[in-house]
């Protein structure tokens, strides 16, 4: 039998726990204690800084007509703008191309961001294509904060105009070509965020000198080995009865359900969640999305149609209806709700 859905007013332990990842993002330079993180630089100020390098691509390539610049900011380069809906718009991002090594080995990119609390989008292209496949992860940003946000590899989802590309294949770190930054949470108005810096992170741990050692609970680096196994498990395509016994015990799911691949509410639940991996790590959460009918995203691989619909047959989500759920080890529905939370 499958769990009944059960509604909450986000007063119980467990959704005090998932607020509590909205409240520790870190300010500029000045990561967590238990950041467990090794860090390679990849643009610092002085290459942020170069605006002849930025270049707005806005959604009036599509008949829109929102509009932004970037200009010299306090602490690196400043992208504003106005995001306008109209025409069927929605968007303005700035793109850059970029000469980074083989990231083959880090887990993904640190970025130190200074926003206007809108979520916005990272988007990184793996080869020089002007409209071709980008790979976006969203995140959240406090209005006139300095926060340093950790975005995972496995987190990016293969997009073309919105939509999810099911044939994309894994996130391949050995080959960027260009980097890019979107504001487009389905809000319109002005926007402004600020870019100070770029690294490269790799989860670490006090026992990475020795390959027999495992890393801690609740540390990224044991998340990390986690995604790669069920990864494993993915591309050796599982059963979804499999995959949810290697799920179980392991993790608690943050569940996104989507009627829509192209949904605000879906980039403003992840934005929210993204930005903070130390908190997502710390309580063992993996976030899995289920994105219409085209498939979904876990450990960084592809579902598909079908693997969707037998998750959110096992949970008990109407595919029709947005919503987020909270799944706990043993692999039972905990909460779930019908907005974004946080």
């Amino acid at each position: 039998m499958h769990p009944q859905p059960v509604r909450t007013n986000l007063v119980s332990g467990w959704a005090a726990a998932l607020a509590a990842l909205a409240a520790s993002a870190s300010p500029l330079g000045t990561p967590g204690a238990d950041d467990g993180v090794q860090l390679t630089s990849l643009l610092d100020g002085t290459a942020v800084r170069r605006l002849a390098a930025w270049r707005p691509v806005h959604d009036r390539v599509m008949g829109g007509v929102s509009d932004g610049l970037p200009t010299p900011g306090d602490g690196g380069v400043l992208l504003s703008g106005h995001v306008s809906l109209e025409n069927n718009g929605g968007f303005a991002s700035f793109r850059r191309e970029v000469e980074w090594p083989d990231l083959t080995g880090q887990d993904g990119l640190r970025l130190r961001v200074r926003g206007d609390g809108r979520v916005y989008k990272l988007s990184l292209r793996t080869d020089d294509a002007w409209d071709g496949v980008s790979w976006q992860a969203p995140f959240a940003t406090k209005a006139g904060t300095w926060t340093v946000v950790d975005l995972a590899f496995e987190d990016l989802v293969p997009s073309w105009r919105g939509r999810l590309v099911v044939r994309a294949g894994p996130f391949d770190p050995r080959r960027i070509r260009q980097l890019g930054l979107v504001a487009g949470d389905g809000k319109e108005g002005d926007f402004s965020l600020e870019l100070a810096a770029v690294d490269a992170w790799r989860a670490t741990a006090p026992g990475d000198h020795d390959a027999t050692a495992d890393a801690p609970d609740g540390s990224r680096a044991a998340a990390a080995d986690r995604g790669r196994a069920l990864a494993a498990r993915i591309d050796a395509r599982a059963t979804v009865p499999r995959l949810l016994d290697a799920l179980r015990w392991d993790e608690r799911l943050l569940v996104i359900s989507a009627p829509r691949e192209r949904d605000k509410r879906t980039t403003l639940q992840l934005g929210r969640f993204l930005a903070d991996a130390d908190g997502l790590a710390a309580r063992e959460l993996r976030l899995v999305e289920l994105l219409g009918t085209a498939g979904g995203r876990l450990a960084g691989r592809t579902l598909t149609r079908a693997q969707v619909d037998a998750l959110r047959d096992r949970w008990a989500l109407p595919a029709d209806r947005w919503s987020v759920a909270l799944v706990g080890k043993d692999g039972g529905l905990k909460e779930l709700w019908d907005a974004p939370v946080m």
